[in-house]
């Protein structure tokens, strides 16, 4: 491989080779991230190889031959977040590199130039990742744009309509007019953010399979809304006379993180608490879905208060909690991309909308917003260093590389459904009451809600169970 590399001038890391070799395909895997660079290098660094490819991992639910097998298309399978100054590069380069190309799908953009290449006369489009984001008086900002070359001042005008909402580390593209000095070019044209592809008609499912949706159990809390859920226990079973047509006999059930309280998840935790100890709590959890019928297949994301590291990607729930489980309960991390019986599901717990409303005109109350704000972005993250620990990866986990049918995320309780563009968004909100560090923090549970989904004909249900 070193002598490969030095055929076409390229000094590798130590890093590189290593990986490359314990690839199965190392030299291919090198020729590909070689394709793929822009510009000229001397050092390859991990940060330059191209994201190794994720095969889909199909988990079949042994219950039932009928309902099709839940095929995990998407998900960090292992950490390789060893903390050094590579991998931060290699993870930014990815999300650059994925995130830009989709910009440059945009018309505007397709003869958009590296920052480095511009000349002083005429009009220029470049692309970049935002380092910077200033807000000047008389409504102006002024942002700093970097590529893996170079950076550029960019000024922006107080928009006529609406505000920039500009996030720092998204993927940008803009038009304008360099300064006489070439340091500053001021923006003429609007925003271009990563393509949301070619329209298209979401999958569907072969037969009418329902799945339904729910998020932040919170069980162990004091406020876990326990009657509630009682009834959708006996709902599921066919013993309520409520929407019967909507039970998934079989189908999908999916819980969307938070499935338990934790501990010492915020200050003075413990004393809103009914169970103090968290294996405890997932062994509860364990004994209510046992009470669900068998042809019902369950799968569980954790959440910001599940057992699982804060920073994200989360992988799945640890082996100690997955085996006291049946074995047709599909633990997956977080994020995760699944198909459904031919449906892709988006599914994210959403810790990142706190940084959502801490930059801009959101609220925890309208959950639908958010998620348009980061199908835009073609990220689930995109602020690096605010409320939202990531990890340091060496691939960005958290893009999003292709738009789901569906996406389905949690975390603030609020209940919304709204079908954007070729993407139905989904957030069923709660089964825990407020908290008084809930009321601190601004949020209003709406709690005790499922949302159910026809994934033949996408017609869906919101099932109230406070009643």
């Amino acid at each position: 491989m070193v002598e490969w590399l030095s055929q076409r001038n390229l000094l590798p890391s130590p890093d590189v080779v290593a990986r490359a070799a314990a690839h199965p395909d190392g030299l291919g895997w090198l020729e590909r991230s070689l394709q793929a660079l822009e510009g000229e290098r001397l050092f390859l660094g991990l940060g330059d190889l191209v994201p190794e490819p994720i095969e889909p991992r199909p988990v079949v639910h042994a219950a039932t031959g009928e309902l099709p097998p839940v095929i995990i298309r998407r998900q960090i399978e292992r950490t390789r977040a060893d903390g050094k100054l590579q991998s931060y590069v290699a993870l930014f380069n990815d999300r650059f590199r994925t995130l830009s190309r989709l910009v440059r799908r945009d018309s505007a953009m397709r003869d958009a130039t590296g920052l480095r290449q511009l000349e002083q006369e005429g009009e220029h489009s470049v692309v970049g990742m935002v380092a910077e984001v200033r807000p000047l008086p008389g409504g102006r900002v002024r942002v700093v744009l970097e590529d893996p070359d170079s950076r550029l001042a960019v000024m922006f005008s107080e928009p006529e309509e609406g505000s920039l909402d500009i996030f720092p580390d998204e993927v940008i593209g803009v038009s304008g007019r360099l300064s006489r000095r070439g340091d500053l070019l001021f923006v003429n044209g609007p925003v271009i953010r990563p393509h949301q592809g070619r329209l298209r008609e979401p999958g569907r499912a072969e037969e009418p399979w329902t799945a339904l949706f729910i998020s932040d159990l919170h069980i162990g809390s004091g406020t876990f809304q326990r009657a509630a859920w009682d009834r959708f226990v006996a709902w599921l079973n066919g013993d309520v006379d409520y929407n019967q047509e909507w039970i998934p006999r079989p189908g999908y059930l999916v819980l969307a993180g938070d499935v338990v309280d934790g501990i010492d998840s915020y200050p003075n935790q413990e004393t809103d608490l009914e169970i103090t100890d968290v294996w405890e709590q997932y062994a509860v959890l364990q004994r209510e879905l046992e009470k669900l019928p068998t042809d019902i297949q369950v799968i569980v994301l954790p959440g910001n208060h599940d057992a699982v590291r804060l920073m994200e990607p989360q992988l799945p729930l640890p082996a100690r909690v997955q085996e006291r489980f049946p074995p047709g309960v599909v633990f997956t991390a977080n994020p995760a991309l699944l198909d459904l019986a031919g449906v892709s599901v988006l599914c994210y717990h959403g810790k990142s909308f706190d940084d959502l409303v801490s930059l801009c005109d959101l609220t925890y109350d309208k959950p639908i917003l958010m998620m348009k704000e980061l199908l835009l972005r073609r990220h689930l993250a995109p602020v690096y260093g605010g409320k939202t620990l990531l990890a340091p990866e060496d691939q960005d986990h958290m893009l999003i590389r292709e738009m789901p049918d569906i996406l389905v995320t949690g975390h603030v309780h609020s209940c919304g459904v709204e079908p954007y563009h070729a993407t139905l968004l989904l957030n069923p909100g709660t089964w825990q009451s407020q908290t008084d560090f809930q009321r601190m923090m601004g949020f209003q549970p709406d709690p005790n809600r499922a949302i159910a989904v026809n994934l033949q004909s996408f017609e869906t249900q919101v099932l109230d169970f406070n009643r």
